[in-house]
């Protein structure tokens, strides 16, 4: 008898090893992707006020730290690589098992598609569509635990059943990944792994020189049919309704198709019908397609800046969203947005990036700066770089001359001074100082201040050939924070 009892002891002591042992295998092992994105939903869910949803447009366009820092509103971005509508709806549902929004924040970029099963879409898709498609899946389904409601959207977005095991088993589809495991891998194993630093949302910071301009639909009856799409931003509306939760639906700023701008006069007539608001930033003029996307499809941060803030005054008009901001109980957002905003501080003093520098100078609110271009400079030609200069100023009739070229952007006394060819400034009164400007030859100007009248700050004998100087000095104390020089070649900048 005793001998049987000590047996089944080491069979169970066994299956408990055995069982700890493919545990730890499977969390080593599984991607990291969605765990990162998710972490600090789950730990932070019972202070979450608004959820952002939809596709990758809503990834980097709505910014949890941004929204916080202007109204005090907590929101996670639940936004999804590809995602399509149904899609978004599962995610969505997972999502309120855990929290209780005030406000959903749905997008309607792709309410067009009209296919069912992300394994199958139809003929006009290949089998990469497809495979992306389904690896795309994985960020927003794999941090769910396995339930009945996982189980429920698994079967709904996915046909074939061996693909179905890749969501339900994480292990099915990740025991291969040994010869790819990283540090971040074996940290998920105590609970210590990397995780978003913007509530889900990701930022770019390129700047799409070329968005594609599309004609508007003949008419305003969206796209004619009932598609899936068009279902599923339905069932998404009545499930707020239902459980009592504001919706403003939007369209982001993009390179919209004719297309997508059909999809958008069906999701205004959806909208009508269950009398929710529709933000169309594609018709606002809020986001500048010009200088605020990151490629024809995306928003870099400074477009998501503003189309964040355009949503934010939107929310808070509801009325429901508390303001956190000086609450300890939310010092953790406060952190996150201080950071964001310091990643944002860093691209506008010290970008590789003369595009990069200028848009992110053009929104700083702590960064004032200097921009001067050369006689002669090939700057003058670039269409993309008046663009650039015209959010500083919002007249860029000066710019169209041979230089050279100066512009002076106080943020602190919310002033912009300039002057082109032969012009000087004199005695101006700026955080720097009181200066003065005068161009006196090709390779030789004048600036300096009466504080300081020995140095120029617009001459280094070593940079002559530099044709572009952009200086940064803080708004407040005047301390000059960067000094950087660009030569340019055609359409290219070479920092210096």
């Amino acid at each position: 008898m005793k001998i049987r009892f000590v047996n089944i002891l080491k069979v169970l002591a066994f299956v408990c090893v055995a069982s700890l042992c493919v545990y730890g295998a499977s969390v080593v092992l599984r991607d990291k992707d969605s765990e990162y994105k998710y972490a600090d939903f789950f730990d932070w869910a019972d202070q979450i006020d608004v959820l952002f949803v939809g596709s990758s447009h809503v990834i980097n366009a709505m910014n949890p730290a941004v929204l916080y820092g202007e109204y005090g509103i907590t929101s996670y971005n639940m936004g999804g690589h590809g995602s399509i509508m149904q899609s978004t709806y599962w995610e969505l549902i997972e999502a309120l098992q855990y929290c209780e929004p005030k406000c959903v924040v749905v997008d309607t970029y792709m309410l067009q598609k009209d296919y069912k099963y992300l394994d199958e879409m139809d003929d006009s898709y290949s089998d990469e569509d497809r495979a992306s498609s389904i690896a795309q899946l994985h960020l927003n389904m794999d941090c769910w635990p396995l339930d009945k409601l996982k189980i429920a959207a698994v079967n709904d977005l996915i046909k074939d059943e061996e693909i179905r095991k890749q969501f339900l088993v994480p292990f099915y589809v990740y025991h291969h990944r040994w010869d790819v495991l990283k540090s971040n891998d074996y940290k998920t194993l105590m609970g210590d792994g990397e995780r978003s630093s913007l509530f889900g949302a990701e930022m770019r910071y390129g700047i799409e020189l070329t968005p594609g301009i599309y004609p508007a639909p003949e008419d305003s009856n969206g796209l004619g049919g009932d598609t899936i799409g068009e279902e599923y931003l339905r069932k998404i509306i009545d499930e707020c309704q239902r459980r009592g939760i504001d919706v403003i639906v939007t369209f982001l700023t993009c390179s919209a198709s004719t297309e997508d701008k059909r999809a958008v006069d069906s999701a205004k007539i959806i909208c009508d019908a269950y009398d929710v608001p529709l933000v169309n930033m594609q018709e606002m003029g809020v986001v500048d397609l010009y200088t605020d996307l990151n490629d024809t499809g995306h928003m870099n941060a400074n477009g998501s800046i503003k189309a964040t803030k355009c949503i934010g005054e939107a929310i808070a008009e509801l009325g429901r969203c508390q303001d956190h901001r000086g609450d300890p109980a939310y010092e953790y957002w406060q952190e996150k947005t201080g950071e964001f905003y310091h990643d944002i501080y860093d691209m506008a003093v010290s970008s590789d990036s003369v595009y990069q520098q200028l848009n992110y100078l053009a929104g700083a609110e702590s960064v004032s700066s200097i921009i001067y271009i050369n006689d002669g400079s090939q700057a003058f030609g670039d269409n993309e770089m008046q663009r650039l200069i015209h959010n500083f100023t919002g007249t860029p009739q000066i710019y169209h001359t041979d230089g050279p070229y100066i512009l002076i952007n106080d943020v602190a006394k919310g002033k912009v001074y300039e002057a082109s060819g032969t012009d000087s400034l004199d005695g101006i009164d700026i955080g720097l100082g009181t200066i003065h400007y005068q161009p006196v030859e090709h390779l030789f100007r004048l600036f300096y201040t009466d504080e300081d009248p020995e140095t120029n700050l617009l001459y280094d004998d070593t940079k002559t050939d530099y044709d572009i100087q952009i200086i940064t000095y803080d708004a407040e104390s005047g301390e000059i924070l960067s000094h950087n020089y660009f030569k340019s070649y055609g359409s290219n900048y070479t920092k210096g």
